[in-house]
């Protein structure tokens, strides 16, 4: 614990220094220069440089990963050299030149703030895969890859870091003046953030008779094929948004029309006992 505060106190002050020394125009002026030249030394003009899945970016005082370059605003991971403040949910990642953290984060930039930021290191592209199965399919992170776990509201220095790392990298989303187009559905492996739950709320409402149809805040919940299903409504479809499950963020992002829960949970109304929607 008094290695966590110790990272932690170094984060903020690393943080504070950056954010004192940054001057935009002189700063966007610098990079420029350290652009052409890095392209002059590597012997490659400007147009030819792409950004590519894996690569590290840091921008002012933010660093991110790429995820997807299929189509700009670019999809990417917030990431970080304090891979120590890891919790269960991100993944400690070598690159070529630094140990990073991925953080199950996600954001998007556009080119101009590509433009603005200078490639430092790079990540395989099979990490960041990993990454992107956890955040949209459920699959587990590999343990022995991960932080440690914390409660909500507990104030570690884990919760406090990815607060922290959440707040100062929402200027990506709003700033880009980006709708993107709401995705038809997303799925999400339930079970792994309420193991252990599941049995109890099983037994506790297995006498209970409940509709198969649930109307909520959130749109409606229903069951098909063995998963849980939200339908959400305009309220929400749409909306940069983070689900929970109890304490466990179980989503984080754009709500898709339709949210598909596995679980081995038996009723629609046992999800209202345990969601909750938080919008960004």
């Amino acid at each position: 614990m008094r290695w966590l505060k110790f990272v932690y106190e170094q984060y903020l002050k690393d943080l504070e220094f950056r954010q004192k020394n940054i001057d935009t125009e002189i700063n966007k002026n610098n990079i420029q220069h350290l652009k052409k030249a890095q392209a002059l030394i590597e012997g490659k003009s400007k147009e030819s440089e792409e950004a590519m899945v894996g690569d590290v970016y840091q921008f002012e005082s933010l660093y991110f990963v790429i995820s997807d370059t299929e189509e700009c605003p670019y999809e990417v991971f917030i990431a970080s050299p304090y891979w120590e403040l890891a919790s269960d949910k991100d993944l400690i990642v070598d690159g070529k030149e630094h140990r990073w953290v991925i953080e199950s984060l996600i954001r998007y930039v556009e080119e101009d703030v590509l433009d603005r930021s200078i490639k430092i290191d790079q990540v395989s592209e099979d990490d960041v895969r990993i990454m992107q199965r956890f955040i949209n399919e459920g699959d587990r992170l590999p343990k022995e890859r991960t932080g440690l776990s914390y409660i909500k509201g507990s104030g570690s220095y884990q919760e406090l870091f990815k607060e922290n790392e959440r707040k100062r990298s929402l200027f990506l989303m709003p700033d880009l003046g980006y709708e993107p187009e709401i995705a038809e559905e997303a799925t999400v492996n339930l079970s792994q953030y309420i193991e252990g739950l599941e049995k109890t709320l099983n037994q506790r409402l297995a006498a209970a008779s409940f509709d198969a149809l649930i109307v909520s805040e959130y749109g409606d919940i229903t069951k098909e094929n063995d998963n849980f299903v939200i339908y959400f409504n305009e309220k929400y479809a749409g909306t940069l948004s983070r689900v929970y499950a109890k304490d466990a963020v179980v989503f984080e992002g754009f709500l898709p029309k339709k949210l598909i829960l596995k679980s081995t949970l038996e009723h629609p109304q046992t999800l209202l006992e345990i969601l909750k929607i938080e919008p960004l």
